[in-house]
């Protein structure tokens, strides 16, 4: 009777070690499932922000290819219109010079009552010649720039320095002279030319506009820090100026 008891103590003891370790095993399946399930959601997520992320960067790039191709553009037009803006001086200059010159030639060829004997030549007729054949060769070289024979008018404006360098014509020449480097991509022989303005004619009316065309040769040299210390000079050394203006614009741009 009592071995009886124990068998079936033994047996009811098994059955729920056997239920115990059914349970266990089902619960430890639930949670190897659920850690698989949070584990998948987890790599799902990883997978999904590394896609915002490429998607971000690629954004970015295409922001920052963008902003620099609109800056290269306003940085031609800006190049164009500092270029008009220098012809339109120039022809200023010239008009100037020409009015000058005519109302010298009125005054000297204007007779007098009280004397109306002819006299010998005076030179005058010399100096008119000599005139007209420096407005002729500047003239020639500065239209053969205008059409985009940078070759050419360099070879010009250098042989109207090699003649007249001490003309009110002379640093237009040189200035132009760097302004023909410029437009040919020779930035070292353009710095040259516009340094050479600022040295031989430190009192003519291209300096301002040859120092700032050589912040414009730096930056194109992607020498930004000399570039910045250029339009800097500029807007300190020639306050109310157009290159001024156009210099601060410059550093607005390259501080942003």
């Amino acid at each position: 009777m009592a071995a009886s008891r124990h068998r079936r103590a033994a047996s009811f003891g098994m059955a729920a070690a056997s239920g115990l370790l059914v349970a266990f095993l089902f619960a430890g399946c639930g949670f190897q499932r659920e850690f698989v399930r949070r584990g998948q959601v987890l790599d799902s997520v990883d997978a999904r922000l590394a896609r915002v992320e490429q998607g971000q960067q690629r954004h970015d790039q295409d922001m920052a290819k963008l902003r620099a191709d609109v800056l290269t553009e306003a940085e031609g037009q800006q190049a164009r219109l500092d270029q008009i803006d220098a012809q339109l001086a120039d022809l200023g200059d010239r008009l100037d010079r020409i009015s000058r010159r005519v109302g010298a030639g009125r005054g000297d060829i204007t007779p007098t009552a009280a004397d109306s004997t002819p006299r010998p030549d005076s030179g005058l007729r010399s100096v008119d010649t000599v005139g007209v054949a420096e407005d002729q060769l500047y003239n020639t070289a500065y239209l053969d720039f205008t059409r985009g024979k940078y070759d050419v008018a360099i070879s010009e404006f250098r042989q109207y320095l090699g003649s007249f360098s001490q003309t009110d014509n002379a640093d237009n020449a040189q200035y132009w002279i760097g302004e023909c480097f410029y437009s040919l991509g020779k930035l070292d022989s353009a710095e040259v030319g516009f340094r050479q303005v600022v040295m031989a004619y430190p009192r003519g009316n291209k300096v301002p506009a040859a120092e700032y065309k050589l912040g414009l040769v730096f930056l194109a040299q992607d020498r930004k820090p000399e570039a910045k210390n250029q339009f800097r000079k500029v807007v300190r050394e020639y306050p109310g100026s157009n290159e001024a203006k156009l210099a601060q614009d410059r550093l607005r741009v390259l501080e942003q």
